[in-house]
């Protein structure tokens, strides 16, 4: 059996099970918020205040900072990546407010239509907010690399290694 090393087995789990509580929530917490108008204003409050705070986490990603080319190419597909995870979080968030604005838009004699409005509402609220918890890590990876290139820039000719300033001498 082989393995494939690029295919990240803990998110496609985490994926799933934010799929599966996803679904359960549309489904039997759709009721609460059916005609709860402040439950669906605070909602649309919290993901409008997300969205802005991703924009700004999308800013922060693509600026690369003081860095040399060589570490910019190296880095290039990880920033690549975090900026389409985030991009496609964001999207999400638009599609959250865009279903809450449906609900309630749809004229009140579609019942049918405003239930699977609300059970789509809600499951995509919890599906972008469970997946929001993993911008901090990712801001954090971020900075913590950042922090290492910088160390790494500053470091006295003495300290690096060998490898690198083999003929420093010979000059």
């Amino acid at each position: 059996m082989s393995s494939c090393p690029h295919i990240a087995v803990g998110r496609i789990l985490a994926l799933v099970l934010n799929l599966a509580a996803s679904f359960a929530a549309g489904y039997f917490i759709q009721p609460l918020i059916s005609g709860n108008n402040d439950a669906i204003n605070t909602i649309v409050t919290v993901f409008s205040i997300l969205a802005g705070f991703l924009i700004a986490v999308i800013t922060f990603i693509g600026d690369p900072g003081p860095r040399d080319w060589k570490d910019l190419q190296l880095n290039k597909k990880s920033v690549e990546a975090r900026l389409w995870r985030h991009r496609t979080l964001f999207h999400f968030y638009l599609m959250t407010l865009g279903l809450a604005l449906a609900m309630f838009v749809v004229p009140e004699e579609y019942v049918v239509i405003t239930i699977w409005l609300e059970r789509a509402f809600v499951g995509l609220a919890c599906f972008v907010f469970l997946a929001s918890f993993t911008l901090p890590q990712s801001l954090m990876a971020l900075q913590l690399d950042r922090y290492s290139s910088a160390i790494d820039d500053q470091l006295p000719n003495a300290l690096k290694p060998s490898d690198d300033h083999k003929n420093d001498e010979s000059d």
